[in-house]
């Protein structure tokens, strides 16, 4: 099963068009196995970076305030206390990050098949959230390591591409805008939703009198 996952694995880095072409047939089930195994890993290595990090950074912080005696002598025995608190906010965010990622692949997987069949995509429902599982292998490969991570999501987006195109028999370009109508929409409302929210605290501020 290990041999399986990492000939898979080496499969859609490498060869990804033959690999998609082989995996076709695959259930679901096997799918969701291999993101499932690959999402574990990848939240387990995330999750020290995150506490590293986190953890760090409340040390620095602590550090710098000692400098000063007085607030040196009240934080030093606070530190311990608030430093377990720190790193269990941190794997409690982990936590939330995996079960998002753990259902919401089919959320995502169904959002790019509507997508599909405005493209004219007919091979079903199945072969999209599939598709949309086994493409997420560069980024959570690599979407544990800070600032290589963005490598790893445009990576997917291609392998994603690849994998409707072989999956659906669709042409490479009307595979591409099932990719990227979903990002430019998004980015079209988030940034409405942006504009909006200024457009309102500008009123609000002009609204409130100033002394």
């Amino acid at each position: 099963m290990f041999d399986d996952l990492i000939t898979e694995m080496k499969g859609f880095l490498m060869a990804p068009s033959e690999t998609f072409g082989k995996t076709r047939g695959k259930s679901l089930g096997a799918a969701y196995q291999y993101f499932v195994t690959l999402l574990v890993i990848f939240t387990v290595l995330f999750g020290i970076v995150v506490v590293s990090i986190g953890f760090s950074s409340f040390t620095t912080m602590v550090n710098q305030m000692t400098v000063i005696p007085i607030v040196g002598v009240v934080m030093a025995g606070a530190v311990a206390n608030f430093s377990g608190f720190i790193i269990s906010l941190n794997v409690f965010f982990v936590y939330l990050m995996f079960l998002k990622l753990l259902f919401g692949i089919f959320v995502l997987g169904f959002i790019t098949h509507a997508f599909v069949l405005l493209m004219g995509g007919e091979k079903g429902v199945r072969q999209t959230v599939k598709t949309t599982m086994y493409a997420s292998t560069p980024a959570l490969l690599l979407g544990w390591i800070p600032f290589v991570s963005i490598i790893g999501c445009i990576w997917s987006l291609v392998l994603l591409v690849i994998g409707i195109r072989e999956n659906h028999g669709m042409v490479l370009g009307y595979a591409v805008l099932v990719v990227l109508i979903p990002i430019v929409l998004s980015v079209i409302v988030i940034g409405l939703g942006s504009a909006v929210i200024l457009a309102f605290m500008g009123a609000m501020s002009a609204l409130i009198p100033h002394f």
